[in-house]
């Protein structure tokens, strides 16, 4: 693909990207508002750990042959195609069996009434979920994001809707278990309708072979990854129980609404275009750094911001019944801010064909969030979310290592990318800080809007001082990506 021909899809794909992660996080959060006053914190402790089977699926086994897709570049290979869709639709029915073999004794052995039910019902959607791989990595490829981000909005309001209608209703946990089935079917149609690739009765070894081998790297990092982003989750389960979870689940899931919000519509094209990129290394690192520091000059502030109104952010939308929730979203949303960036080094270290080296890492941060989590629990799930972002950022820079190994860029040139928006973030910190100091005592919507107005106007005014560049070229990707939205419409 040309200079001029890529740079209108990256900017088309991303304006749809944001769209899509938006609209679909907002309908998410806001369905998740509702249900969480009509369930208790048990039942959503339940569901979440139920969750993280398709979750384990999706990092380990389906990202791998996705990865394996979409790092080809623009190039169709329809054999390839068919063999990866095989091997996941083998995949998902090889665990919906096991599943509801295993179902029952992972209750008993979990000791929370309940999730047996649950996991059976959610193996469907996982089922459907490896049905949708092929498709999904074939539109991804090709940068078509349009399709993604209706089927997208339109399963999870859909979904919504069915959840809450079951809630108000008295289903309890049945209405989370709803919600994610529905979500799953529409999704499954809408993308099916929307691609145009189907599967042959087709299976090469050779192209097999080739899935597997990328696959086996990326899918290890999975396995790593899954412990980095869930330990703390199965942890609490474990040790201090479902209602726990619950609490902890609603704060994790403000910091989760945000980090999809704000950074998945960047991050979404990145490994693509990585991959078309990778011919030319002077080029991709200007690209990289590019996307690296347009991305911390959102995803920054916001996270920090989070952190300092996790009070009255929590207060105000799930009520005073969560308020212990507000102590892990103040954790996690500065470790957020860390993520946020983190994953465009994962997709880099993928286009470049160096998957083992993120395996290397996944697997070392995974060992240390193992043990920390298991010394921190003791004090309580503020201690587990406050040790999940320190390790973060003490590690961090083993990250950034394998950057500047494969691209024709120094340390220096990194950060300097992150300076900015980073200065920017700490002076809007503290001038936060003081500001609420002066105005304790507030109720929690002035002290809110009081926080986010003030905090906004500084940090565009000192972000315009140090990192003028910035706001101009994000002005400038801003008005190219609304009118292609417009244009393709």
């Amino acid at each position: 693909m040309s200079g001029p021909a890529l740079g209108r899809a990256v900017r088309s794909g991303m304006a749809w990207s944001i769209l899509e992660s938006w609209g679909v996080q907002l309908l998410q959060f806001l369905t998740f508002l509702v249900i969480a006053r009509y369930v208790d914190a048990t039942m959503l402790g339940i569901v979440a750990m139920a969750l993280l089977v398709g979750q384990w699926f999706q990092m380990i086994i389906l990202s791998g042959i996705s990865a394996s897709l979409v790092s080809k570049g623009g190039a169709a290979d329809a054999d390839l195609d068919d063999t990866a869709f095989w091997i996941s639709a083998a995949a998902g029915a090889l665990l919906l069996i096991a599943t509801f073999l295993l179902a029952d004794w992972v209750e008993r052995t979990a000791a929370h009434q309940g999730l047996g039910t649950v996991l059976r019902w959610l193996s469907v959607a996982n089922f459907l979920g490896a049905l949708n791989v092929v498709p999904q990595a074939w539109l991804t490829r090709a940068l078509l994001m349009r399709p993604l981000a209706t089927r997208s909005t339109i399963s999870t309001l859909v979904g919504g809707l069915v959840g809450i209608a079951l809630a108000v209703a008295g289903y309890g946990v049945m209405a989370l278990v709803a919600q994610n089935l529905a979500v799953a079917v529409i999704g499954t149609i809408i993308l099916w309708a929307a691609c145009p690739m189907r599967p042959r009765l087709r299976f090469s070894r050779e192209k097999a072979r080739d899935v597997l081998f990328y696959g086996r790297h990326v899918g290890v990092t999975g396995a790593a990854n899954f412990f980095n982003a869930n330990a703390d989750i199965m942890v609490i389960g474990l040790a201090l129980g479902g209602a726990a979870t619950g609490i902890y689940t609603v704060g994790k899931r403000a910091l989760l609404a945000a980090n999809l919000m704000l950074a998945r519509a960047l991050s979404r094209v990145a490994l693509p275009v990585f991959s078309q990129l990778k011919g030319d290394p002077p080029r991709l690192a200007k690209a990289f750094l590019k996307i690296v520091s347009a991305t911390s000059s959102i995803t920054t502030p916001a996270f920090v911001g989070l952190a300092i109104v996790s009070d009255e952010f929590i207060f105000l939308l799930f009520g005073p019944r969560w308020a212990a929730a507000a102590d892990v979203m103040h954790y996690l949303s500065l470790f957020g801010a860390l993520q946020a960036i983190g994953i465009y080094n994962q997709s880099l270290m993928l286009a470049m064909g160096k998957p083992q080296w993120q395996t290397w890492l996944a697997g070392i941060y995974a060992l240390v969030n193992i043990v920390t989590f298991f010394f921190a629990v003791e004090y309580g799930m503020a201690a587990v979310a406050a040790a999940f972002t320190a390790r973060a950022y003490i590690l961090y820079p083993l990250s950034v290592w394998p950057v500047v190994v494969l691209l024709p860029l120094g340390w220096r040139d990194y950060w300097k990318a992150l300076g900015p928006s980073v200065v920017a973030s700490v002076v809007m910190a503290v001038f936060l800080w003081g500001l609420r100091f002066a105005l304790a005592g507030q109720a929690p919507i002035p002290m809110l809007l009081s926080t986010v107005i003030g905090g906004a106007a500084v940090y565009m005014i000192v972000l315009g001082l140090v990192g003028r560049t910035i706001v101009v070229d994000m002005f400038h990707f801003a008005r190219a990506g609304g009118k292609r939205v417009s244009s393709t419409s």
